[in-house]
């Protein structure tokens, strides 16, 4: 299995990983706490969210056969979307 490096958001407000929550729960992904794992489809993903600092940390773990970049980066850009999102309004 191949990981990716840690990556870290700042500015993630409670309202925003609550956002992040509900597209994770879109997806077949539960969040159900400020930090845990879940795997889907053989890629593990494990999240350590810091509300008082507003800082959300994301490590993802794939299969071999699953470009590990390709999830990291796709990760990222939903929650930096989201991130943005926040910010606009």
């Amino acid at each position: 299995m191949s990981g990716n490096a840690k990556q870290t958001f700042h500015g993630i407000t409670r309202a925003i990983f609550a956002r992040l929550r509900k597209k994770a729960s879109q997806l077949g992904i539960r969040v159900a706490s400020p930090r845990g794992q879940a795997e889907k489809n053989g890629v593990k993903i494990e999240w350590n969210y810091d509300p008082s600092a507003q800082i959300l940390e994301v490590e993802t773990k794939a299969p071999f056969w699953i470009d590990a970049n390709v999830v990291n980066r796709t990760l990222r850009q939903e929650i930096e979307v989201t991130l943005r999102g926040s910010r606009a309004a």
